[in-house]
């Protein structure tokens, strides 16, 4: 599934603006990303990192329990979205793909943190075309 072409088309078809419909699902996914993280120290969720056109490929030394300082992080970058590109959220921990993947956290994120929330995208774009204004 191309996210940005199917976001593209549906837009065009209602004569919706994309990079807004784009800028507010994104927002939506990532934040529930980040809230699916389980949390230890906070380090695995405060190395959430977004980005516009290539991801980010370093780590940080960032604790964040609660996402909320990672939330805001990632809300300020995604909103200077400008329609091109590609949007992305990286975590370069190496624990972080043994959660997602590999089972590593039983009991706080049994099926990973991304697969989980990307379950929710369609609903997420349909509430930010829904938001748009008329």
């Amino acid at each position: 599934m191309n996210f940005s072409l199917d976001v593209k088309k549906f837009a065009e078809k209602t004569n919706r603006n994309v990079s807004d419909v784009i800028v507010a699902t994104s927002v939506d996914l990532f934040s529930t990303i980040i809230t699916e993280t389980p949390v230890d120290t906070g380090r695995l969720r405060g190395n959430w990192q977004a980005s516009i056109g290539s991801p980010i490929t370093s780590k940080t030394e960032t604790t964040d329990k609660t996402g909320g300082e990672t939330k805001s992080k990632m809300i300020s970058i995604i909103n200077t979205f400008a329609g091109d590109g590609s949007l992305f959220l990286s975590n370069n921990l190496p624990y972080a793909y043994r959660i997602e993947f590999l089972g590593w956290s039983r009991l706080k994120a049994p099926k990973g943190m991304v697969r989980v929330s990307m379950r929710r995208v369609q609903s997420a774009m349909n509430k930010a075309i829904r938001n748009l204004p008329k």
